[in-house]
Formats: C-alpha cells, structure tokens, sequence
C-alpha cells in the first residue's frame, strides 16, 4: 500500500500526527509512507523513521509547485491524508488521485475528499488517529512522547552553536520559548515574567536559553545573563538544543511540543488555547492557567487585554520550573 500524508501546518502539527504515521507504520505489513511538509520541517520527519519519503511543499515559485503536482501524480497512492483542515491540503489530496482520500469534515474544499471524519475530541493527536482507524489500523500509541530522537550529527551541531555563545559542553541548561506564530500572538506571556524566571535559574547556577524565530531582546535587557538564540537557529538546531536542555518553559508552541516529542518535561502556559487540544503530552509536564472564567476561547483578537495570559503569575512558573529540575536531580549543594 502506498499512502501520502500532507501536514502543511506548523511543527506542532506535525508533532501532532506522530502518532498516525506510527499506527500505519506498524499497521501494515508492506506500506510506503511519503508526507508533504512545509520549507524546514523536512528533517524532523527523517528522524522519526517513520516515514520512507518526505516532499516539501515550497511555494516560492509556480514552477515548484508545478513539480511538487507532478510527483504527486506520479506517485500513484493508494490512499492520501491531510492531517490539515486547509483547502490546500485538499486539494493537494485531490490531486493524487488516489481512491481513498482522507480529510476532517470542517476541512475546506472537503468535498474533494472522499471521507471525513469529525475533528472534535482532544488531544489533537486523537483526531489524527480517528483519520487512521478509518483504513483499519488501531492506534500503538496515543501520544507522540519520545517518538523524535535528534541524531548525533544534529547534536554536535547545535553544541558547537552553543559553544560559540560561550555554553559549555558540561553546563546545564533550560530553555525559553516566549513565542509562537504570528497569527496566534494571543497566546504570548509577558517578557517580565520570563525574565523572572531566567533570574531564577542563573542564580541557581543554570543558565537560561531563548528560542524561537525572533529574537527577544527585552528579555535580555531584563536579564543580562540569557543567551537570546531568538532568530538565529535553524529547527534542526532548536531540536538539537532541546535535546540537551533540562526542562522547556514556554507558550503554547510548536517548539513546546516539539520538546516533549523528545521525552523531555516542560511547563507550559496557556491562556487562549485548550491545553486538553494542544497540551504538552507524556508524563512529568506542568501546565499552568490564570483560571479566568473567559480562558480557553481561541479568539485572534482579544476584548479583555489578554489577561488569560497575563495573570499567570511569574512565582507559579518559576515554582514549577524548579519542580521539574528537582525530579530531574539537577540541584546540586547550591540548593
């Protein structure tokens, strides 16, 4: 059997549908697995192993769009998933002209599916799943916690960019993810807070790391003693450093899930979006919420000033940042 998954969302997304790719992985006795991704995303799928082929969709020129529809038909799939709601996705699937086309029943240009299922329960992995049991398969695993190992080539990598912002091999770290996409702005905490934090962890004798497509330079000003890696990683770099970290703290990210993918344990703020949907998954993760009665309600613009997110009081996320590094016996005497 020849499937074709289409995951043209973001890397949580993708994160996401880990645990799809393994029940059809494992669900079959021969099948060819090809999934179409976004400029960057390629890598993380090959690490999987999961997956025989990856295609990346790169829209910067009608003439590789043009090619991308031309292996698609070429590629005589049996069946085509599209782990997105997105008309692209659709119409994507479509293209293949594969006889078994999968989709969500919200998905638009849905009708050029061939069968739809509801997208409603959390987690989102659930819903990626429901799309698999369609063809058959049942769900190995329900969650994508430890499905994504970097490989050693990544790591020296991302040692050897860390190297150079002065973070030896030996020392210990945690991360900061303060962003996420620019459409879901919402869902940011506050510089101050994460400064707060970072304090926290210098003064314990870790040091504190930022990650994310911009740069956070109020953060830094805030705490002179974070390595802002804002807007100069490559994802394979971030999943090499998260690799190394002890803990993540962060929004509700694709790099949040991204981390724990890697088995690794985070705290994760949440505020617009449904921790339950979008949370981290695995054990040992604190999420933490401001409680408001008008939280979750994944609004893109706000009438009460965000403060879902900013009533999550700082002592709270450092709090369970410190619960974390104590499972983990990171404390040394200076505790």
């Amino acid at each position: 059997m020849k499937i074709v998954c289409f995951h043209l969302n973001q890397i949580g997304d993708l994160v996401f549908s880990l645990p799809a790719l393994k029940s059809l992985r494992e669900g079959f006795n021969k099948v060819h697995i090809t999934s179409v991704v976004r400029p960057g995303l390629q890598e993380l799928l090959h690490w999987t192993g999961l997956v025989d082929n990856v295609l990346v969709r790169d829209g910067k020129s009608v003439a590789n769009i043009i090619k991308l529809l031309r292996i698609l038909r070429r590629g005589r799939y049996d069946v085509a998933i599209s782990f997105s709601q997105s008309a692209q996705c659709a119409l994507l699937a479509y293209t293949t002209r594969a006889p078994t086309r999968l989709g969500f029943v919200n998905t638009s240009l849905g009708f050029l599916l061939t069968k739809c299922v509801s997208f409603v329960h959390p987690p989102s992995t659930a819903n990626n799943l429901r799309l698999v049991e369609t063809l058959g398969v049942s769900p190995v695993k329900k969650d994508y916690f430890g499905l994504l190992t970097v490989p050693s080539s990544v790591l020296e990598q991302s040692e050897q960019l860390l190297a150079s912002r002065g973070v030896g091999r030996a020392e210990r770290f945690v991360v900061i993810a303060p962003e996420t996409s620019k459409r879901r702005r919402l869902k940011e905490w506050i510089d101050e807070g994460f400064a707060e934090v970072a304090k926290c962890l210098t003064s314990i004798g870790l040091r504190a790391i930022v990650v994310g497509a911009f740069p956070s330079p109020r953060i830094a000003e805030l705490c002179g003693e974070v390595v802002d890696l804002g807007g100069k990683t490559s994802i394979a770099e971030v999943a090499g450093i998260l690799a190394r970290c002890e803990t993540l703290v962060g929004v509700d990210s694709g790099i949040l899930n991204l981390c724990a993918a890697m088995g690794k344990p985070v705290v994760g703020l949440y505020g617009p979006t449904n921790p339950e949907m979008t949370g981290p998954q695995g054990e040992g993760h604190i999420v933490i919420t401001s409680g408001v009665e008008c939280s979750p309600c994944r609004l893109d613009r706000c009438p009460e000033d965000r403060r879902c997110m900013k009533n999550i009081d700082p002592n709270r996320v450092v709090s369970a940042t410190l619960e974390i590094l104590r499972r983990g016996s990171v404390f040394t005497s200076q505790m």
